[in-house]
């Protein structure tokens, strides 16, 4: 690893970051300016910058932060020798995060240094940095704190708290602040989604029809019956906020859904939740894990339709609005059409094949341990100055080659023994099983059906059948069965 002030002409990468609240007030012009002039004090040369703004410095672990990604996509590829960070926090707030990234670029023989934390490369700089790195976190808490204390107080006022405009919504800021203001497309299908509510439909039907008309979320995605039940119940669509079951008007958010319709939509839900429902649907040996669309392989799941109510297998996409032609069948037909299938399969149930032994793992995992002992000796040698750094990273390169050779070969083997046993147990199974009667097969558990079919049974295909007038025809509709 290189040290702090030396190779002059060296490549450097910069990397800035503010996050939403600016908590610091360090700008990105401030923060580009900084780097660049400790390179040059340096003699290296900035040759990118990447940034990331508007973005919180935890947000590293849920791949958000797409500039530190590039950056380390592109360091690791040798493309600079040096990444410079205006302060410890920019690069990252939680303590793993930081260490984590700091042993990524050290490993790969990057220098990491910083105007607000100069790394010298003593044992002095490494207590600093990890120091910084606590208070980060530390900060990062206190922040955390105060923003949630300034949301309870906007929310107790009744305004809006800042963050993503809930959908219908736009954000402006003029003379009065900022405030929310109708957003007139989305604004639309609010009111939309309100007079379906009204007229009987419940939420699932409406995402189904959302989809179905090609209608976006606010994210681009499909629109699930959870994100309808947020349109329609929320109080900001009326310009207030509840605190304590109480609606409060704050002032700077519009109103995009008369009050009237709103209190409308909690009465219904009230009422709702008191009609009787028809229950919770039996459990079936078949299950959504055994049985797929034949239009577009989503889950099959028994539900009761229709009055009286009778029990279904229904495309799980259809009624999501994602699948055209999903098919429903009745939970009785298909289950005794694959009962079927499988007293015939057991009619022609073998006895077990003979097979190769299993591969022996215990000589594949002491090979991983022997490695992996090596590299340890390694790390020791040459934190005892026994190992030049050039030797220390060429053997240490060897044996990780032959670590990943060793992990591959004892995975392959853990796999096949897997393997192996699974398939002597089907094929013992279906000897068993080939003796069991139809009476002996209804006496079963629904569970213990269940365990069956999960050893046995690959997945059921149920198709749409072709021509509606033959709907009550068995054989309009096509039902394959795989087993394994």
């Amino acid at each position: 690893m290189m040290t702090a002030g030396s190779d002059r002409g060296r490549r450097a990468f910069g990397y800035v970051r503010v996050s939403k609240s600016r908590d610091d007030m360090i700008s990105p012009e401030i923060q580009r300016d900084e780097i660049t002039r400790f390179a040059e004090q340096k003699g290296w040369t900035v040759i990118a910058v990447y940034e990331d703004l508007d973005l919180s410095g935890r947000s590293w672990d849920r791949g958000r932060r797409e500039g530190l990604n590039r950056l380390l996509d592109d360091a690791l590829a040798g493309a600079c020798d040096v990444v410079l960070f205006y302060r410890i926090d920019r690069l990252a707030r939680e303590e793993a995060d930081f260490h984590a990234i700091l042993a990524t670029l050290t490993r790969a023989g990057i220098h990491c240094d910083s105007p607000g934390n100069p790394n010298d490369g003593s044992p002095e700089s490494a207590l600093i940095w990890s120091i910084s790195a606590a208070l980060a976190k530390y900060e990062s808490v206190k922040i955390g704190a105060r923003l949630r204390d300034a949301h309870r107080r906007l929310a107790r006022e009744g305004r809006w708290s800042g963050g993503p405009p809930p959908y219908g919504f736009k954000r402006v800021q003029d003379g009065n602040g900022v405030r929310l203001v109708a957003e007139p497309q989305e604004q639309e299908v609010r009111l939309w989604i309100h007079e379906k509510y009204h007229q009987g439909w419940g939420a699932q039907r409406i995402a189904r029809a959302l989809n179905q008309r090609g209608v976006p979320t606010q994210q681009g995605k499909t629109w699930q019956r959870a994100t309808v039940e947020v349109i329609l119940f929320r109080p900001i669509q009326v310009g207030a906020r509840e605190v304590d079951g109480k609606l409060v008007f704050g002032g700077n958010i519009e109103a995009i859904v008369p009050l009237d319709i709103y209190q409308q939509t909690l009465a219904i839900r009230e009422a709702r939740r008191h009609k009787p429902q028809k229950g919770r649907p039996p459990r079936t040996p078949l299950t959504g894990r055994h049985v797929r669309c034949g239009t577009c392989g989503s889950r099959l799941y028994a539900r009761y339709h229709r009055k009286p109510p009778v029990l279904y297998y229904t495309c799980h996409g259809r009624r999501q609005g994602l699948c055209d032609r999903g098919p429903a069948v009745k939970v009785d037909e298909l289950i005794s059409h694959v009962e079927e299938r499988l007293f015939q399969r057991l009619k022609r149930a073998h006895a077990p094949r003979t097979r190769p032994p299993a591969p022996s793992i215990a000589p594949l995992r002491e090979a991983v341990d022997q490695v992996e002992q090596a590299l340890g000796r390694l790390a020791s040698m040459y934190a005892a100055g026994e190992l030049l750094e050039g030797e220390y990273r060429a053997a240490r390169e060897l044996q990780l080659k032959r670590l990943e050779k060793a992990e591959r070969a004892l995975e392959r083997a853990i796999a096949r023994t897997e393997d192996l046993a699974q398939a002597d147990i089907i094929d013992a199974t279906w000897e068993d099983l080939g003796e069991m009667t139809r009476a002996q097969w209804r006496a079963l558990s629904v569970q213990a059906q269940r365990d069956i079919y999960d050893l046995v049974l690959d997945r059921v295909v149920v198709y749409p059948v072709e021509e509606p007038s033959r709907l009550r025809s068995r054989k309009a509709r096509r039902i394959e069965v795989y087993w394994r």
